[in-house]
């Protein structure tokens, strides 16, 4: 049996999960801004001791690769290689956005996910549901707040996360918009949901690397790395 252990340190939420091919075993989500790094190996150690499973009992490894907090998907990779150090684990690079979107419980219509970039831009992308998770209709963009709005149909659930950026008013035209949802008013498990998208996709070999092939996805690695400064 495969046991996959998921990672999502792409925002304020530190999330953890287990799952094998038949089922998801157990999340862990822990709101600590700027403390992914001392947090992280006690979180999958507790994880992991908890549910009597050794760290050498992990064949498989999701974790959400961007885009999203620049200091976040460092440490999450960063501990993740180390974790697999002088073992063979396969590693599947998740969207940041996919893994939010999966997580949020009993969605049945189309989905879009976004997250605030700072100075007037957004990360999105667009899904389907299709009885398994979620299908991509879209490719995760980076683009003014103005193309995520004219993107956004009736029938789409919208799913933000302002990335712990308190004084962020990217998303205020969705107040009013009964079907869109902050994670801040929610505890969703993205590192269960990075788990079970690797269940889903464990008998596609080709989407499966080593960890130390994993690299973070920013969109827009220079703007992401000025931004960051002073961020987590």
């Amino acid at each position: 049996m495969s046991l996959i252990l998921g990672i999502d340190t792409s925002s304020v939420e530190l999330g953890i999960g287990l799952a094998n091919e038949h089922e998801s075993i157990v999340g862990v989500s822990r709101y600590v801004r700027n403390s992914h790094a001392e947090q992280i190996s006690q979180t999958v150690k507790f994880l992991l001791e908890t549910n009597n499973i050794q760290a050498a009992d992990i064949s498989h490894a999701a974790i959400a690769v961007g885009p999203g907090s620049f200091t976040g998907l460092r440490i999450g990779i960063s501990f993740l290689k180390g974790f697999c150090f002088g073992r063979e684990v396969a590693v599947l690079p998740v969207s940041s956005l996919e893994s939010m979107a999966s997580a949020w419980p009993g969605l049945e219509r189309p989905v879009i996910a976004a997250f605030d970039a700072r100075n007037n831009e957004v990360f999105w992308a667009k899904f389907e549901p299709n009885g398994a998770g979620l299908e991509r209709t879209s490719e995760d963009r980076l683009t003014p707040i103005s193309e995520l709005k004219d993107a956004i149909e009736e029938k789409n659930a919208v799913i933000i996360d302002t990335l712990g950026y308190a004084k962020s008013a990217a998303f205020g035209f969705l107040d009013n918009r009964p079907s869109a949802y902050a994670v801040e008013r929610l505890c969703v498990q993205r590192g269960l949901a990075c788990a079970r998208i690797g269940a889903r996709l464990l008998s596609n070999q080709t989407l499966w690397v080593s960890a130390a092939d994993i690299l973070p996805r920013y969109l827009n690695t220079t703007t992401m790395e000025k931004r960051s400064a002073g961020r987590a």
